[in-house]
């Protein structure tokens, strides 16, 4: 397995996750509480996958990933985990916009963090309805109505939704899906695709919400700056 650096706000939930990915496989490259550590860490060696809570000791995952913006472009930035115990947490969706791909719900009953890491390595993630919501919104896409975007050709129509838009009108349509509460399962039989396909699609859907957060150093992450103060 490739190299992770974890970071989670409680010692007891980080000694759990770094015993938990190391049984599975995954070389822990560096582990803490705190972020500015981490960037300090990072300046050495850095990850292939970067894990962390939304809310760390020092402040907000967000000051890290800011970091990483002002790192040399030479250095391959690692993908990055976000660890959340809600999907309505107030900066989750901000934090995914400016540079997190996916997110893992710290919950008794959901995935655990292994199987997120392992998704994420493969190219896959999960959106919740919430998240898709300000999807559609973050990308001046309306929702249509779910009868329409289930149809098959609403799931395969690869053209732009408009002359500048960042998705295509089967993004469109998946995010509407996706907020109306439709799971990947259903997506995926809905139009005929495997459920890895839908992950895939909606982990490239994040990365597109990345291109429309301003670069770190002209304020774009300043409102979660002032959030982890």
């Amino acid at each position: 397995m490739s190299s992770v650096f974890l970071l989670r706000h409680s010692q007891r939930s980080l000694n759990r996750a770094v015993g938990d990915l190391a049984d599975s496989g995954w070389h822990c490259l560096g582990a803490s509480q705190h972020w500015q550590e981490a960037a300090a860490s990072l300046r050495h060696a850095m990850p292939a996958y970067l894990v962390s809570d939304v809310h760390l000791s020092d402040g907000h995952a967000s000051c890290l990933l800011q970091h990483l913006d002002t790192l040399p472009p030479a250095l391959a930035r690692p993908r990055v985990l976000l660890i959340s115990d809600a999907v309505d947490e107030m900066t989750l969706f901000r934090t995914l916009s400016c540079g997190a791909h996916a997110y893992h719900l710290d919950q008794p009953r959901g995935p655990n963090l292994q199987d997120s890491l392992l998704a994420l390595a493969q190219g896959r993630a999960q959106m919740s309805p919430a998240i898709a919501r300000q999807a559609l919104q973050s990308f001046g896409a309306m929702r249509r109505q779910a009868s329409e975007a289930r149809r098959i050709e609403a799931g395969h129509d690869r053209q732009p939704l408009a002359a500048l838009s960042l998705i295509s009108r089967a993004e469109q349509a998946l995010l509407s899906l996706l907020s109306h509460g439709w799971l990947v399962p259903e997506i995926a039989e809905a139009w005929y695709v495997l459920q890895d396909e839908v992950e895939r699609r909606i982990a490239r859907l994040y990365r597109k919400l990345h291109g429309l957060c301003p670069p770190a150093h002209a304020g774009g992450m300043a409102g979660l700056q002032l959030i982890a103060a």
